[in-house]
């Protein structure tokens, strides 16, 4: 019962609620004529003194459940205390008033003998009372742990969004910086790639500004790429050896936005580009299960370091972030040559365990 509280929403609260009166009122009732097989009365179904119970019973819950909200959770317990008493006193004076003085006025119909005192019927209804009560306070309690247990999920949710939005937001100033360094270059040489440059510069930062979807389909993901390597080739006077590769379909395949700029920018930051025969990979593999990233290119001599800044321990949090469980990352440096693949499995089920190379 605990875990189906957990997962209820207000729709389903109600019916709990409202299957607990049918059984406290009606109940009863029912059993007695399944156990002895006599046949049940459908008119004693809308007994008076049944719909009564309905009403007083039915308010009984909510007011201890109101009772809960405003001073259990506000950790007033002196004033809960108060609230459960007067809940009880409420329980018995409406039963009093309905069952003593109402009914008998209007509809000749009387549950406790006219001459009965008000000590006997206080403590008679003390018992039912407090079942109500009780059980009211019970029902509470496993809502509201399943209430603490969603808003603790929906404070990991909000803390893990801010998370990987500063990951997404340290990427783009990253690009931006190393970027506007390129056209400075250009613009300093007054390069006629300046102004092509500038062009290419603001359709990406188009995309980073305005794309603010958690995931996108991959195929625009690869796009970006292409322009981003288009604009690293106006760096160069010689032409430069790329190598891109996209296999698959890439329509019905999502990304976060962003997930693969920082291996293309580490290639260009760390590669060298001068031999023809080793130009720099890049390829895209999608099957049905999932997507394999792969980038292969020759380290320069210039910069032995095979990955820096921002950007592999960038990837790495949002991996674990997004897809625990479901990733694999080899980094190879060797023979003068760097290489990584990433592979992302999409089913739960058959889960990859995160390289932490």
């Amino acid at each position: 019962m605990k875990r189906y509280f957990r997962c209820m929403g207000r729709k389903q609260l109600i019916l709990v609620y409202a299957i607990f009166l049918f059984m406290m009122v009606w109940g009863f009732d029912l059993l007695t004529t399944i156990k002895y097989g006599e046949p049940y009365d459908v008119t004693a179904f809308w007994n008076i003194f049944n719909l009564c119970a309905l009403f007083y019973a039915g308010s009984t819950l909510l007011l201890v459940r109101a009772a809960g909200i405003k001073f259990y959770r506000t950790r007033r317990y002196g004033l809960l205390l108060l609230g459960l008493l007067g809940t009880l006193i409420y329980f018995m004076a409406v039963r009093y008033l309905l069952e003593q003085l109402v009914l008998p006025k209007f509809f000749e119909a009387q549950n406790y003998p006219s001459n009965i005192s008000l000590k006997y019927f206080i403590l008679d209804n003390t018992y039912y009372a407090s079942i109500y009560v009780v059980l009211g306070v019970l029902f509470f309690l496993l809502e509201n742990q399943a209430y603490n247990e969603k808003k603790q999920v929906a404070l990991q949710q909000q803390t893990r969004d801010a998370e990987l939005q500063f990951l997404r937001s340290q990427v783009n100033p990253h690009f931006l910086f190393n970027t506007l360094n390129n056209i400075y270059s250009l613009a300093y040489e007054r390069s006629e790639k300046t102004a092509d440059a500038i062009l290419r510069l603001s359709d990406l930062m188009r995309y980073m500004l305005y794309e603010k979807k958690h995931q996108v389909a991959i195929l625009r993901e690869w796009q970006y790429i292409s322009s981003l390597v288009e604009l690293q080739r106006l760096r160069f006077e010689h032409e430069l050896p790329v190598k891109m590769e996209l296999n698959g379909n890439a329509d019905n395949t999502s990304i976060p936005p962003y997930f693969l700029i920082p291996f293309i920018e580490n290639a260009f930051k760390h590669g060298d580009f001068t031999d023809n025969r080793i130009p720099l990979l890049i390829r895209l593999t999608i099957t049905d299960n999932g997507w394999e990233f792969e980038t292969r290119n020759k380290i320069s001599h210039k910069n032995k370091d095979a990955m820096g800044g921002v950007g592999l321990d960038n990837i790495r949090r949002r991996l674990e972030i997004l897809y625990p469980g479901q990733y694999k990352m080899d980094i190879n440096d060797g023979d003068g040559l760097f290489s990584l693949r990433l592979s992302l499995n999409n089913k739960a089920d058959d889960q990859m365990p995160g390289s932490r190379r």
